[in-house]
């Protein structure tokens, strides 16, 4: 550990509120890093240089050549290595009784410094993984489970990301932010929450929508690939925006059908006629999807066109739901069984 500029004159005011001594601190070379009388920093200390040479406590009685005056002269050590020196200015005699409240007091100092250091550098490799994680499209290594294991996050299992756009940046937010500590920060009004855990995933949700803070909720779908989970998250933001201005909350698996309307390849927006077309009657629930729309949704008209009694045709548009997952009576939903049949 090297001893900083900081915590040397942070030693030298505390302790100097304390004794009507002067003090100094100097560094593992014996240059003075903090001191009571602000013109000698940066100077060389020879009594600190002799202490840290015998390393033992060095005793200035008379004044020497080259102005060191007198006092006693103490290492600092920390894990068995001399990192420093404190000196009181004074008679031996005089000042000695001090020595060891200084330098217990250096050491408490010393000690919470590092502990503090720990502290930030163990904040800050949090938020590198969660960076990482926000951004990494690729396949997880073993070393970047480990990474994922030590801050509780098992990524064998598929992650959802849950992005959250917010009014305003306060203390409850943040104490929201810390009952659920997966989150990185991607700027000061948009945080990316991660869970590998369904019943997580909803006790997030309930908080969040019970924030006044949040102004908007957008749900990624569960990827292998956290990174990929928060684009979707982002696309659902993008495109929710635009169909349910009002919403508080965006479901990319909802939304999907809509995002994947900006594409070239229309595969995948067929991907819900695939039960359909196993079932033995497809071709009567295709129809009944035509005739529902062609008769926009009047189930006296679509009956009547279809020659079957009004709960025949209930019981195929709840069949057409169990099969596709999209129910024919809600206006999104339909216009998706549309599109599927068109380009199906």
């Amino acid at each position: 550990m090297k001893l900083s500029k900081t915590i040397a004159q942070r030693i030298v005011l505390q302790m100097m509120d304390v004794i009507p001594y002067n003090i100094n601190v100097m560094d593992e070379n014996g240059v003075i890093i903090g001191s009571g009388d602000i013109k000698r920093i940066g100077d060389v200390h020879e009594g600190a240089k002799k202490a840290i040479d015998n390393q033992f406590i060095n005793e200035v009685y008379e004044e020497e050549d080259g102005g060191m005056k007198p006092g006693v002269n103490e290492p600092i050590i920390v894990d068995e290595n001399i990192i420093g020196v404190i000196g009181i200015t004074g008679h031996p005699d005089e000042v000695r009784r001090f020595s060891k409240l200084v330098r217990v007091t250096a050491a408490l100092l010393i000690e919470q410094s590092k502990l503090d250091e720990e502290i930030q550098n163990k904040r800050l490799n949090r938020q590198r993984f969660y960076q990482d994680l926000a951004h990494r499209t690729t396949e997880y290594d073993e070393d970047f489970h480990a990474r994922a294991k030590s801050y509780g996050l098992d990524l064998t299992k598929k992650s959802q990301a849950i992005l959250v756009y917010i009014n305003s940046n306060l203390s409850e937010y943040r104490i929201l932010c810390n009952k659920h500590p997966h989150y990185y920060d991607i700027d000061d009004n948009k945080t990316v929450f991660f869970s590998t855990i369904n019943y997580k995933n909803n006790t997030i949700l309930m908080d969040m929508q019970e924030s006044l803070d949040i102004n908007k909720i957008c749900l990624g779908g569960e990827e292998d690939i956290a990174a990929v989970s928060l684009k979707n998250a982002e696309l659902a933001m993008e495109f929710g925006i635009k169909i349910k201005p009002s919403s508080l909350i965006y479901n990319y698996d909802d939304l999907k059908f809509f995002i994947h309307l900006s594409y070239d390849n229309k595969e995948s927006l067929i991907y819900m006629f695939s039960n359909l077309d196993k079932s033995g009657n497809k071709l009567e629930l295709v129809k009944t999807i035509q005739a529902y729309v062609e008769h926009n949704g009047d189930i006296n008209k679509v009956s009547s066109s279809l020659n079957i009694h009004r709960n025949t045709l209930n019981y195929r548009l709840e069949r057409i739901k169990q099969l596709t997952g999209k129910n024919p009576k809600n206006l999104l939903d339909l216009f998706e069984l549309l599109c599927g049949i068109i380009w199906r």
